[in-house]
């Protein structure tokens, strides 16, 4: 199982994230959520993640690269996603060459953890509904 840190500000996406996972992969999965690159920082001291999902706009800070640094110097071997509403390569600029993997639009992820909680709601009715 892979050690996710998810850092966002919006306690929705923390709420949805935390939510399908739990659903997808038990209560076992390693999951760390942080709303502030203070918080993301302390936990990064603390542990070594697999896989960091990071917002393109922290509060107070305008977009990634103003938080990439830090984060990147603690991060050692992570695959740092940028979660962004913008996927537009002008307005985030090189991003991969700050180490990050990819960026995963915002609505597209909140929209694919919904479709996987609805899929996994309804094998259980599927399952409920069979006597399994």
């Amino acid at each position: 199982m892979q050690n996710i840190l998810l850092i966002d500000d919006d306690p929705n996406q923390h709420e949805l994230f935390s939510f399908y996972l739990d659903e997808t992969f038990g209560t076992d999965c390693p999951f760390v959520s942080t709303y502030t690159l203070d918080e993301a920082l302390v936990e990064l001291r603390k542990q070594s993640f697999d896989v960091i999902f990071l917002d393109n706009r922290l509060r107070p800070h305008q977009s990634y690269t103003e938080t990439i640094g830090a984060i990147s110097e603690l991060s050692d071997d992570s695959e740092i996603y940028l979660i962004s509403a913008a996927r537009e390569s002008e307005r985030l600029g090189d991003y991969k060459a700050h180490g990050i993997v990819d960026v995963i639009d915002k609505f597209e992820l909140r929209q694919a953890i919904s479709d996987g909680l609805i899929g996994t709601a309804r094998q259980l009715d599927t399952q409920q509904a069979s006597g399994s």
